[in-house]
């Protein structure tokens, strides 16, 4: 299984919806911002208070701070702002002067975006889907078995059906040669060589169809595994082709039953569709309420600078450092508080989204069920199927032994001059074709056992088939 490419590139899909999920956690990490710029102003002036025809100024602003939004909607940002000024304002004692501060800003949705259930939905739905990738991989697993083993029983059945072709190969030419004996000695007519001929034409013709069908099955077999195998594999025995040991013990089929709904994986991803649909559905019937937005703000302020007129000092006179001092100590402070209220006249869209939700959830639902009366009709069928084909390898047994004796019996009778080649050829046939109806019955039966073993959801367990796990639960708390 490993060496199958298209099992690799299912594979592949694991990490890639792993990285989906890792994108929706980022979307609550912190985030640092930082601002800087800087002005120039001139602006015309004409006051009775002042002498100034314009009114001059030059600006720096920096601002650093974090924001964040948490799962409950809440966005929060936290930030120092400073500003140099520099102005020809000579009401303005300092000059330039230096203003700085810390602020706090709150942004908490109350309706519309509030909860966690509302704010955490793409990323419950992300890991959902990387669950779906997982359980595709597992399907694909299973699926990819159950087709190496339907092709391996087809190709130990055609390795067993050459043996038996070059044996009635070998026979023919045994009655060929035996005949021409005879004929030589004036014992029988040519026509008897010529059908003994014919009936060795007719089974080299049989062995070339079936080497042919051997070799090709080997390559679908070596197909799917990326041609891994060498021709050895034809050494080998991989299914054992007693009839001894055919058996169909199954338990009851309510318990079968039960049991293959837990491991259905089709079922486990259906039941994932459904509950993302749920998630949107509650989504979607929050996104129906207004936007109604609560904003808090609060900060403290700092001012520093140096002295315009030494003559008229001030308290607030020092270094740039100093204003951060300041507003450290509270020289100044405000908060405020308000309302934020929107709402889209109608609101078709959520109305929209909603019914879509509402009928992907009900979709979704009918498919489980679907699924379900599928997976039991299924089973019932790979019962019947397994519970057939033993029955069949039993007649075909019995129908081989049967065909050995009659064949015996007129060999005995064409040594005693009773019997003529026709005859023999005919029963060879029969022979023939009863051993090689075994053989297909047995090959019937191992690929109904598969066939059951998938639908049951056990093909990989029964080959102590364990997938290694590919990325381990994100279990990243989102602050």
């Amino acid at each position: 299984m490993e060496k199958n490419i298209g099992f690799q590139i299912e594979k592949l899909n694991i990490p890639i919806a792993s990285t989906v999920v890792e994108s929706n956690v980022a979307r609550f990490d912190p985030e640092l911002f930082a601002f800087a710029g800087y002005s120039e102003m001139t602006t015309p002036i004409a006051s009775t208070l002042s002498l100034l025809e314009s009114s001059e100024s030059n600006a720096l602003s920096a601002q650093a701070g974090l924001r964040k939004k948490f799962k409950s909607g809440l966005l929060a940002e936290l930030a120092i702002n400073t500003d140099w000024l520099e102005n020809n304002d000579t009401t303005n004692a300092l000059d330039p002067s230096y203003r700085s501060g810390l602020e706090i800003n709150l942004t908490q949705p109350l309706f519309r975006d509030f909860g966690e259930k509302t704010n955490t939905s793409t990323l419950r739905i992300a890991r959902n889907q990387r669950n779906q990738a997982d359980l595709q991989h597992q399907l694909q697993a299973q699926t990819l078995a159950l087709q190496i083993e339907l092709l391996a029983t087809q190709y130990a059945g055609q390795k067993e059906i050459v043996d038996l072709r070059t044996e009635a190969v070998a026979l023919a030419e045994e009655l060929y040669t035996a005949n021409k004996r005879r004929f030589d000695t004036g014992v029988i007519p040519v026509s008897e060589v010529q059908e003994a001929e014919t009936a060795l034409a007719n089974r080299e013709l049989n062995l070339s169809l079936a080497l042919q069908s051997k070799e090709l099955n080997f390559e679908n077999l070596n197909r799917l595994l990326n041609h891994s195998l060498t021709q050895r594999l034809g050494e080998q025995q991989l299914y054992s082709f007693a009839t001894d040991q055919v058996a169909a013990d199954l338990p009851e089929f309510g318990q079968l039953f039960n049991a293959a709904q837990d491991k259905n994986l089709n079922l486990q991803l259906a039941a994932i569709d459904t509950l993302n649909a749920e998630i949107q559905q509650d989504f979607y019937q929050n996104q129906l309420k207004p936007q109604l937005d609560l904003n808090l703000q609060a900060g403290l302020n700092g001012l520093s600078g140096d002295e315009r007129d030494p003559s008229t000092p001030t308290r607030y006179a020092g270094a740039w450092g100093d204003s951060l001092s300041g507003a450290a100590e509270a020289d100044g402070y405000y908060w405020s508080a308000g309302m934020q209220f929107s709402v889209p006249l109608g609101n078709r869209l959520a109305k929209a989204n909603l019914q879509q939700a509402n009928l992907l959830h009900r979709q979704s639902t009918y498919q489980q069920q679907d699924l379900k009366t599928e997976l039991r009709s299924q089973l019932q069928q790979q019962v019947t199927n397994l519970q057939r084909a033993v029955e069949q390898v039993k007649i075909a047994a019995r129908f081989e032994k049967l065909a050995k004796l009659s064949l015996h019996q007129e060999q005995r009778r064409q040594q005693e001059g009773l019997s003529d080649t026709f005859r023999v050829i005919s029963f060879q046939d029969n022979m023939i074709n009863a051993e090689i109806g075994r053989i297909n019955a047995l090959v019937q039966y191992y690929a109904s056992l598969a066939q059951l073993n998938f639908t049951r959801g056990i093909n990989l367990e029964q080959y102590n088939i364990v997938l290694s796990q590919q990325v381990e639960e994100n279990s990243r708390e989102i602050m």
